[in-house]
Order: structure tokens, then sequence, then C-alpha cells
């Protein structure tokens, strides 16, 4: 149910509604809510290690779960009642911020609900409910537009986020770690000598730790890959309708059935990676996007709606997948370092992946459309480099046990 609420605030608030307000009705330009965006992004980026560790350290996700939660719900109501364009802005921010961070704490405390052979599944069902959050979200709130604003809209969102957020707040609970006695010396949440102890932990694991190496290498892997995903995420609707010439109700149409398979593909890829192991199953997910992209480069109407379902499958997987594949290969006490790690590479490939898809569009613009499609095809080198990363992976018994 985590999972729903979280998309509920991605969908209704980042990608849809408060961008078109705070442009089309407050009049901002669009590089401004850019800017807020990124803004907050590279402040989740730099704190995600750091409070991941500082969860760690302490044993308590759950507080920082709660604590950034309520902060994102709070700020996205306070969005439907504020009209001064910087103030939203503002609020925007730190409602984001408060979003992405929880996150991480969520991820963490997964280990603490489920045992290593069932990690797959478990993640897969999050997301399965992830996505349909997606479809309720415009359920719910599509309909308000037009009759009360978008403002309402924000409102509805900030309820709907603390309602499927609190089964998840109220019932699950942070298990007893093995915490070492400097870990409890003291019960400040930013200590100067716990701080001390987050930036050790983090050295060591980046770059000394030997019992690191396979979450190191998943990094390295995480990256390459991720730059394919967040580029595909970001200029596919622009792609399609370059390509194919596309209109809006067509784009929205190949949105909400990549959408659907989504849901197949991370409740699909969860009960695999159980049998066959998550590094296998992440290894065949950057094939399947390796084919998205061929078939991408290629596709001809009416095909583009098999590659949406083929794209839909993959980017369901690549989150389950990678949840549980990070899960897998750390001890519970460094959940938190980790999935703060691994948001820290999303960050990055989101910065990364979408600036090389704008080079290569410029390079590739004296071919017309026949270069806007080898672009996808310029992309397969970072899938190939990640399968290679991920075969350095050290083997984990993460399979279901036989029978």
């Amino acid at each position: 149910m985590y999972d729903a609420a979280n998309q509920f605030f991605a969908l209704n608030i980042v990608s849809l509604y408060f961008v078109r307000w705070i442009t089309l009705v407050k009049g901002a330009p669009e590089f401004v809510y850019g800017i807020t965006f990124g803004l907050s992004s590279i402040c989740v980026a730099v704190l995600s290690p750091l409070l991941g560790t500082t969860a760690d350290v302490r044993g308590k996700h759950r507080f920082f779960l709660i604590m950034f939660t309520l902060l994102s719900v709070i700020f996205t109501m306070f969005l439907s009642v504020v009209n001064n364009v910087l103030l939203a802005l503002i609020f925007f921010a730190i409602a984001n911020i408060g979003c992405q961070e929880a996150g991480i704490f969520y991820n963490a405390l997964m280990p603490d609900i489920s045992s290593k052979y069932k990690i797959g599944i478990i993640s897969g069902v999050g997301k399965m409910f992830g996505y349909f959050g997606a479809i309720l979200a415009l359920f719910f709130t599509s309909p308000l537009i037009e009759t009360q604003g978008y403002q309402r809209v924000f409102l509805i969102t900030g309820i709907l986020f603390l309602l499927f957020a609190l089964p998840c707040l109220i019932f699950i609970k942070d298990r007893p770690h093995n915490l070492s006695n400097e870990q409890i010396i003291t019960d400040k949440i930013f200590d100067r000598r716990k701080i001390k102890v987050v930036f050790e932990r983090l050295r060591i694991t980046l770059f000394t730790n030997h019992d690191q190496s396979g979450l190191r290498e998943f990094l390295k892997a995480g990256f390459f890959g991720l730059c394919v995903v967040q580029a595909v995420m970001l200029f596919m609707a622009v792609y399609v309708t370059k390509v194919l010439g596309l209109q809006e109700a067509q784009v929205l149409k190949l949105i909400i059935l990549g959408t659907f398979f989504a849901i197949f593909g991370s409740i699909g890829s969860g009960i695999i990676s159980d049998y066959i192991g998550h590094k296998k199953t992440m290894l065949l997910v950057f094939a399947l996007w390796i084919v998205c992209l061929v078939a991408g480069a290629l596709v001809i109407a009416p095909f583009q709606y098999v590659i949406s379902a083929l794209a839909g499958i993959s980017l369901g997987a690549t989150w389950v997948v990678s949840r549980a594949l990070v899960i897998s290969m750390v001890p519970r006490e460094q959940a938190g370092e980790a999935f703060g790690l691994f948001s820290l590479i999303g960050y990055l490939s989101g910065i990364v992946g979408p600036a090389v898809w704008g080079i290569l569009i410029i390079l590739m613009r004296p071919f017309g459309v026949m270069g806007t499609r080898m672009v996808l095809l310029c992309f397969i080198p970072f899938m190939i480099i990640g399968c290679l990363f991920l075969m350095r992976i050290p083997e984990i018994n993460s399979k279901l046990p036989e029978v």
C-alpha cells in the first residue's frame, strides 16, 4: 500500500498536475519548475547515503520513514492553499524531498518483513500495487481538474498519500538489530560521533570492504542501465511523436498500456527472481531492454503497442529486481546505506542519461527521422556495459530451496 501511496505523489504532483498549474495557471516559465525539481533532486542525492547510513547506525528506519512521509504529505496539502509562485515552488521542493527520502527507508524495512527467499515476490507485489496506484491516481483525480481545479487535486493527493501510507507507518516496526556499543552511545539523531561513524562506514563500503564488492559492481551496473531507463522514460513520448507522428491521445494510450504491463512485469519478475536468482533475472531484464531498444529503433505502426508492452514489463522488472538484488547483497543492518547509495546512482543516471540523449539528438539531426531512430541504438552499449558489471557480482544464494 505504501508503494501505491508513493505513486499518488509521483504521478499527480511531479509528473502531471503541479507542473501544469505552475506554468499554465500561474504563468511561471517551465525552466523554473525544472530548476526547482533539479535542486530538490540534488538534495535527495546528497542526503540519501548519509541519512540511509544514519538510520542503519541507529537501527531506526521507521522513524525516518514516518518523518519524511509526513513532511511530504503536509507540504503537498499546503500546495492546495498557496497562491504565491515562489512559496509554491518551495513547498513542492520540500514535498518532493520528503517523498523521495521516505522511499529509501521504506525499501530498507523490507528485510525486516521478509525472508531472503521471498524478497523478489514481496518486492514485485509492492511495485504491482504501485502501478495500480498510478491508475487509481488518474481515476480519482482527473475528473476533478475541470470541475474543481488543480489545487483541489493537490489536497486530495495529500489525503490519499496519507491514507494509503498509514498501514505501513502504523504496523511495520523496526526489528532489533545487532548494534555495537559505539552505535548506541547516544539517543541524539545527529550526534558528532555518530556523524563520524556514518562517513567512515560509507568510505569503507565504497572503497575498502571486500565483502561489499558485489554491491559496488551492482552500483556500476545500475548506473549504466538506469541511464537508458531514465532517458527512455523522459523522452519516449517525444520519440513516438516524431518518429510515428502520434497524437496526444495515442501517446496517452501507449503510456497507459505500458503502465498496465508494468504490473505484470513487477509480479512476474519477482516470482522468477526468487526461483532463478536475482542476478540472473537482472541480466535477463537488461537483455529485454536491449530488445526494446532495437525494436523501438525499427518500429512501424501499429507495432508501437507491442513495444510499449515490452517496455512496461522491462520497467516494472527493473525496479523490482534491483530492490531485491540490493537486499540480497547486504546485511539488514546496512540496508539503508545500500538504498541511499542506489538512490544516489539513480539521480546521477537521471542527469547523465537524458544529457546523452540530448547530445545524440543534436548530432543525429542531419539524418532526420532515421537519426532519431539511431539514437535508441546508441544506448545499447550502456546496457552491454551494465551486463558486464552484473556478471562480476559474486553468486548469491537467494533462490528458493528445493521442495
